[in-house]
C-alpha cells in the first residue's frame, strides 16, 4: 500500500492535476479582467450619471441599472464565452473543428432573429446614454404629444393628455422636443 504523499505525488503530477491548475488560472485571470473592466467602464460613465441629479431617486437608480447594466452584460458574456473556449482548449477539445461553427451560427440565427428588439435596445440605450428625456418630462415623440411615463432600453410609455398610455418602441422615436428642460 503506497503512502498518502506517494498517492498525492502521482495524482498531483499527472497530466489532469495540471490541466485543471491551468483552467482555474485562465478562469481567475478572466475574472480579474471583467472586474478591472466594469470599473472602467463604472468610472467612464461617471460623467454622464450626473446629468440627472435633480431626477427622482427612483428614476435615477433604474437610468443608472440601464446605463451601466448593459455594458457589463455584454462584457461578461464576451469575457466568458473566451474563458470557456480557452479551459476547453486546455483540456484538449478542439473547440475551433466542434463548437465555434455551431456558436457562431447560432449567435448569427439569434442576431437575424433578435434584430429588432436589439435595435430597440441600441437605441434605447442612447436615449438613456444622452438623457433626451426622463420619467415626468412633457415631451412631443413625432407626432405625440404627453408626459413620459416609463422609459425602458426597448420602449418609452408616454401618457398622453387625453389619458392614454402609448407605448413607443425606440426605433420609432425620431425627433423629440422636451417642454420640460429649458424651463426657469
Amino acid at each position: 500500500m503506497e503512502s498518502f504523499f506517494a498517492f498525492f505525488r502521482r495524482i498531483w503530477m499527472s497530466g489532469i492535476t495540471t490541466q485543471i491548475v491551468r483552467a482555474i488560472l485562465v478562469a481567475a485571470i478572466f475574472e480579474l479582467l471583467v472586474w478591472l473592466i466594469s470599473r472602467w467602464i463604472q468610472r467612464r460613465l461617471g460623467p454622464v450619471l450626473v446629468r440627472d441629479v435633480g431626477a427622482d431617486p427612483s428614476a435615477r437608480v433604474r437610468r443608472r441599472r440601464l446605463l451601466v447594466g448593459a455594458p457589463l452584460v455584454i462584457v461578461r458574456m464576451v469575457l466568458y464565452t473566451i474563458a470557456v473556449l480557452m479551459i476547453l482548449r486546455i483540456f484538449r477539445l478542439n473547440t475551433a473543428a466542434e463548437l465555434l461553427p455551431m456558436g457562431l451560427a447560432l449567435l448569427a440565427v439569434g442576431l437575424v432573429a433578435a434584430y429588432g428588439p436589439l435595435r430597440d435596445a441600441l437605441s434605447g440605450y442612447f436615449i438613456l446614454y444622452d438623457h433626451i428625456y426622463s420619467e415626468g418630462d412633457e415631451v412631443v415623440i413625432g407626432e405625440l404629444e404627453g408626459i413620459v411615463d416609463q422609459i425602458t432600453l426597448r420602449h418609452t410609455r408616454l401618457r398622453t393628455p387625453d389619458g392614454q398610455l402609448i407605448t413607443i418602441p425606440h426605433r420609432h422615436v425620431g425627433t423629440v422636443t422636451n417642454r420640460s428642460r429649458g424651463k426657469e
